[in-house]
Protein backbone atom coordinates (compact mmCIF):
# COMPACT_ATOMS: atom_id res chain seq x y z
CA UNK A 1 0.00 0.00 0.00
CA UNK A 2 3.10 2.34 0.93
CA UNK A 3 3.96 1.77 -2.67
CA UNK A 4 0.98 3.00 -4.38
CA UNK A 5 0.70 6.35 -2.29
CA UNK A 6 4.23 6.79 -3.01
CA UNK A 7 3.62 6.34 -6.81
CA UNK A 8 0.64 8.62 -6.86
CA UNK A 9 1.70 11.44 -5.53
CA UNK A 10 4.39 12.09 -8.35
CA UNK A 11 1.68 11.55 -10.78
CA UNK A 12 -0.45 13.69 -9.04
CA UNK A 13 2.05 16.70 -8.66
CA UNK A 14 2.34 16.18 -12.98
CA UNK A 15 -0.91 16.42 -13.35
CA UNK A 16 -1.52 19.40 -11.21
CA UNK A 17 1.49 20.70 -13.62
CA UNK A 18 0.20 19.79 -16.43
CA UNK A 19 -3.08 21.16 -15.51
CA UNK A 20 -1.24 24.71 -15.50
CA UNK A 21 1.81 24.88 -17.28
CA UNK A 22 1.72 28.41 -17.59
CA UNK A 23 1.68 29.18 -13.83
CA UNK A 24 4.68 31.82 -13.90
CA UNK A 25 3.17 33.77 -16.55
CA UNK A 26 -0.57 33.64 -14.76
CA UNK A 27 1.80 35.21 -11.57
CA UNK A 28 3.46 37.79 -13.60
CA UNK A 29 -0.03 38.81 -14.59
CA UNK A 30 -1.16 38.64 -11.19
CA UNK A 31 1.48 40.30 -9.86
CA UNK A 32 1.20 42.61 -12.69
CA UNK A 33 -2.56 43.23 -11.71
CA UNK A 34 -1.80 43.83 -8.37
CA UNK A 35 0.92 46.46 -9.19
CA UNK A 36 -1.91 48.42 -11.49
CA UNK A 37 -4.62 47.95 -8.78
CA UNK A 38 -2.67 49.55 -6.35
CA UNK A 39 -1.50 52.28 -8.52
CA UNK A 40 -5.70 53.18 -8.91
CA UNK A 41 -6.03 52.99 -5.38
CA UNK A 42 -3.32 55.79 -5.16
CA UNK A 43 -5.03 57.44 -7.85
CA UNK A 44 -8.35 57.20 -6.10
CA UNK A 45 -6.89 58.67 -3.18
CA UNK A 46 -5.30 61.64 -4.14
CA UNK A 47 -8.32 62.69 -6.66
CA UNK A 48 -10.67 62.28 -3.22
CA UNK A 49 -8.30 64.22 -1.90
CA UNK A 50 -8.23 66.88 -4.41
CA UNK A 51 -11.87 66.87 -4.37
CA UNK A 52 -12.29 67.73 -0.42
CA UNK A 53 -9.55 70.37 -1.18
CA UNK A 54 -11.47 71.95 -3.72
CA UNK A 55 -14.62 71.41 -1.84
CA UNK A 56 -13.21 73.57 1.11
CA UNK A 57 -11.90 76.41 -1.28
CA UNK A 58 -15.22 76.34 -2.68
CA UNK A 59 -16.98 76.73 0.65
CA UNK A 60 -14.56 79.37 2.25
CA UNK A 61 -15.15 81.46 -1.41
CA UNK A 62 -19.26 81.04 -1.20
CA UNK A 63 -18.28 82.63 1.97
CA UNK A 64 -16.30 85.15 1.35
CA UNK A 65 -19.13 86.50 -1.43
CA UNK A 66 -21.88 86.42 0.92
CA UNK A 67 -20.04 88.76 3.44
CA UNK A 68 -19.28 90.85 0.44
CA UNK A 69 -22.98 90.50 -0.68
CA UNK A 70 -23.88 92.02 2.87
CA UNK A 71 -20.98 94.44 3.25
CA UNK A 72 -22.15 95.77 -0.24
CA UNK A 73 -25.81 96.16 1.12
CA UNK A 74 -24.64 97.97 4.13
CA UNK A 75 -22.45 100.21 2.61
CA UNK A 76 -25.32 102.81 1.85
CA UNK A 77 -26.33 102.84 5.30
CA UNK A 78 -22.32 103.65 6.45
CA UNK A 79 -22.80 106.48 3.66
CA UNK A 80 -26.22 107.65 4.86
CA UNK A 81 -24.27 107.67 8.79
CA UNK A 82 -21.34 110.17 7.26
CA UNK A 83 -23.18 112.35 5.95
CA UNK A 84 -25.74 112.82 9.14
CA UNK A 85 -23.01 113.42 11.19
CA UNK A 86 -21.19 115.59 8.31
CA UNK A 87 -24.31 117.50 8.45
CA UNK A 88 -24.63 117.38 12.26
CA UNK A 89 -20.99 119.07 12.43
CA UNK A 90 -21.82 121.69 9.97
CA UNK A 91 -24.97 122.91 11.24
CA UNK A 92 -25.02 121.88 14.53
CA UNK A 93 -28.46 120.93 15.44
CA UNK A 94 -29.61 117.91 17.43
CA UNK A 95 -32.90 117.69 16.21
CA UNK A 96 -31.22 116.96 12.41
CA UNK A 97 -29.07 114.55 13.90
CA UNK A 98 -31.86 112.57 15.73
CA UNK A 99 -33.62 112.35 12.48
CA UNK A 100 -30.26 111.15 10.67
CA UNK A 101 -29.92 108.50 13.20
CA UNK A 102 -33.83 107.70 12.55
CA UNK A 103 -33.23 107.52 9.30
CA UNK A 104 -29.79 105.53 9.22
CA UNK A 105 -31.73 102.61 11.45
CA UNK A 106 -34.51 102.23 9.17
CA UNK A 107 -32.46 102.30 6.28
CA UNK A 108 -29.96 99.59 8.42
CA UNK A 109 -33.40 97.68 9.72
CA UNK A 110 -34.55 97.56 5.65
CA UNK A 111 -30.79 96.07 3.93
CA UNK A 112 -31.33 93.46 7.36
CA UNK A 113 -34.78 92.31 6.21
CA UNK A 114 -34.01 92.36 2.82
CA UNK A 115 -31.25 89.92 3.77
CA UNK A 116 -33.58 87.43 5.80
CA UNK A 117 -33.36 89.07 8.82
CA UNK A 118 -36.67 89.38 11.08
CA UNK A 119 -37.37 90.42 14.26
CA UNK A 120 -39.39 88.17 17.24
CA UNK A 121 -42.73 89.66 18.40
CA UNK A 122 -42.55 88.19 22.02
CA UNK A 123 -44.76 91.09 24.20
CA UNK A 124 -48.11 89.13 25.55
CA UNK A 125 -46.83 85.60 23.82
CA UNK A 126 -46.48 82.11 25.77
CA UNK A 127 -42.62 81.49 26.71
CA UNK A 128 -41.46 79.14 24.45
CA UNK A 129 -37.40 78.10 25.60
CA UNK A 130 -37.27 77.06 21.68
CA UNK A 131 -37.67 81.04 20.84
CA UNK A 132 -36.70 82.62 24.20
CA UNK A 133 -33.87 83.04 27.17
CA UNK A 134 -36.13 83.80 30.43
CA UNK A 135 -33.97 85.83 32.48
CA UNK A 136 -36.07 86.18 35.29
CA UNK A 137 -39.93 84.90 36.64
CA UNK A 138 -41.55 87.31 38.54
CA UNK A 139 -45.38 87.79 40.10
CA UNK A 140 -47.95 90.10 38.18
CA UNK A 141 -51.11 90.53 38.78
CA UNK A 142 -53.21 90.00 36.09
CA UNK A 143 -50.65 88.74 33.74
CA UNK A 144 -50.96 84.79 32.79
CA UNK A 145 -48.46 82.19 34.04
CA UNK A 146 -45.93 81.67 31.83
CA UNK A 147 -46.16 85.05 29.86
CA UNK A 148 -43.81 87.41 28.75
CA UNK A 149 -44.18 90.79 30.53
CA UNK A 150 -41.38 92.17 29.12
CA UNK A 151 -38.51 92.08 25.88
CA UNK A 152 -35.49 92.54 27.61
CA UNK A 153 -33.33 92.04 24.29
CA UNK A 154 -34.88 91.60 21.19
CA UNK A 155 -34.61 88.26 19.39
CA UNK A 156 -34.14 87.22 15.71
CA UNK A 157 -34.61 84.93 12.70
CA UNK A 158 -32.89 84.73 9.70
CA UNK A 159 -34.69 82.79 6.62
CA UNK A 160 -37.26 81.08 9.65
CA UNK A 161 -34.27 79.98 11.77
CA UNK A 162 -33.22 81.37 14.96
CA UNK A 163 -30.16 83.51 15.36
CA UNK A 164 -30.37 85.25 19.06
CA UNK A 165 -33.35 84.08 21.31
CA UNK A 166 -35.15 87.02 22.46
CA UNK A 167 -34.08 87.22 26.83
CA UNK A 168 -37.21 87.72 28.32
CA UNK A 169 -39.19 88.66 31.93
CA UNK A 170 -41.81 86.03 32.31
CA UNK A 171 -45.10 86.08 34.39
CA UNK A 172 -45.05 83.18 37.36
Amino acid sequence: MNKTNTETKPQQDKQVKNKRPNYKKELAKALAENIELKDQLLRSKAEFDNIRKRQERDKETSIEFANAAIITGLLPVLDDFGRSLEYNQTKGNKETLLEGVLLVYKNLQKVLQDKGLKPMDCAGQKFDPELHDALIQIEKPGAEPDTIIEEHVKGYYFKDRVIRHAKVIVAK
